[in-house]
Parts: structure tokens; sequence; C-alpha cells
């Protein structure tokens, strides 16, 4: 006969190991935002070298950037339970493809073409915000649409889309400010994602 001690005591082994997993997604998901901080840097690390070219380099850095990032955040969710239990991850990786699909069109090609900005600066960064903006947006949807609640990434398009209509108007320095802008978010982002994690294990 199984003692009432011994079935609450199953509830809270199995309560905690659902808090590791939870707290191991959350911290999967600040190492995917870690590594886009990664290559930002990398990409303004380049950009002096490639004054003349930016554009080019812009359309050749960032589709490499995020077919690598598909493999770190496809590594990365495969450890996450929610993930594994679900039937339809195939879809979900697919709306976060289409989200960062249409995020490097408008951002690459539609934005840069229709010369928005004060110069021609202004409007990449346009651009590259938009980019931004238009895919986390997406993939945060995407996450939504399938029940995976992840609030602590929208500071990371939020703060992408609020640079928009200040990059337009800035005469010099516009890409580098920019960058400012997406990396606070993502920062903000990462140390939310830690936060939560840390949170989820102190309380199971």
């Amino acid at each position: 006969m199984v003692m009432m001690s011994d079935v609450s005591e199953l509830k809270d082994m199995l309560e905690k190991i659902e808090g590791k997993i939870i707290a191991a997604g959350k911290i999967y998901a600040a190492m995917y935002f870690a590594y886009w901080l990664v290559a930002m840097i990398g990409y303004y690390l380049i950009l002096p070298f490639s004054q003349s070219h930016v554009l080019l380099l812009s359309v050749i850095y960032w589709p490499v950037a995020v077919l690598v990032s598909f493999f770190v955040g496809w590594k990365s969710s495969m450890r996450m339970k929610e993930i594994e239990k679900n039937k339809s991850s195939k879809l979900l990786g697919i709306l976060i493809f289409v989200s960062w699909s249409i995020g490097a069109f408008v951002g690459w090609s539609v934005l840069p073409s229709m010369s928005m900005g004060i110069n021609d600066e202004a409007s990449l960064a346009m651009g590259f915000l938009s980019f931004i903006g238009i895919s986390i947006l997406g993939m945060w949807l995407s996450f939504e649409l399938f029940k995976m609640k992840s609030r602590e990434m929208i500071p990371s398009f939020i703060f992408a889309f609020a640079g928009v209509p200040v990059a337009m108007n800035i005469h010099a320095g516009a890409m580098l400010w920019a960058g400012y802008m997406v990396a606070m978010g993502f920062s903000i982002t990462v140390l939310l994602y830690l936060y939560s994690a840390f949170r989820t294990l102190e309380e199971a």
C-alpha cells in the first residue's frame, strides 16, 4: 500500500526535476542571445576594415550569422523539455526560420533601398534594427503560439524597434549607435533569462 508520505515525496521530486528542466531551458535561451552578442561584436570588429563595402559586408555576414544561429538555437532547443515533448517542433523551427528570413529581407533589402534615413549609413542602421526587431518578434510570437512563455525575450525586440526612428536621423555613427541599442536589449534579455533560471532553481 502506497503511503501518503511516499506520494508527497514523489511529487516533490518531480517538481524539482521539472524546475531544473525549466531552468536549463532558460539558460540555453540566454546562451542563444549571448551568441548574437558575440556575432554582433564580430561584425563591428570587421566593420572598420570594410568602410567602402559596408552593404556588401552586411549582406554576406548576417545571413551566415543567421545560419549559425539556427544550429546554435536548434541544439539549445533540443535540450528543452517543451520542445522534446512537442510533436510540432518542426513547425516551430519553420516558423522561426520564416521570421528570420522576413527580417533579413526587410532589413537588408527593402528598407536600405528606400533610403528613408538622413544618409546611407542611417538607412542601413534602420535596416539593421528592423532586421533584429522583426526577426526576434517573429520568434517570440512563434514561442507564444506553442504556449512557450518567453517574456524575457521582449526587451531584445523592443530596444531594436525603439531605435529605428532615432537611427534614421543620425548624421554620423548610426550603425555604431544601432549596435549599442541591440546590445542593450540582448544583454537585458540574457540577464532576465539567467535571473529567471536561478529563481526557478531556488523555488524547486
